[in-house]
């Protein structure tokens, strides 16, 4: 039995090229993975960007609506000791 450096080259290669396509597309995959996390994660943090805004917004409407209020409830206490001061029921 003759065997020659060409055949084992032949049966050698397809072992070979498999293991390195395997380990390539592994590293593919791991990069296609973190790809899609960071995506992901992108997308969270454009996203919590906006509520994060929103909830600003609602804070500063709110704090304008309570001194509105506060304004209100200053002024109702003048018309209220206004109009104690000037009972119908009282004759000058």
């Amino acid at each position: 039995m003759n065997i020659q450096f060409l055949d084992i080259v032949n049966l050698i290669t397809p072992f070979l090229g498999g293991a390195v396509g395997w380990f390539v597309g592994r590293k593919r995959q791991k990069n296609d993975f973190l790809n899609e996390l960071q995506a992901s994660v992108d997308l969270l943090a454009g996203k919590n960007k906006q509520l994060i805004e929103e909830v600003v917004k609602l804070r500063e409407e709110n704090a304008e609506f309570r001194y509105n209020l506060d304004e209100l409830t200053r002024k109702l206490q003048n018309v209220k000791i206004i109009t104690k001061k000037i009972n119908p029921d009282e004759k000058n």
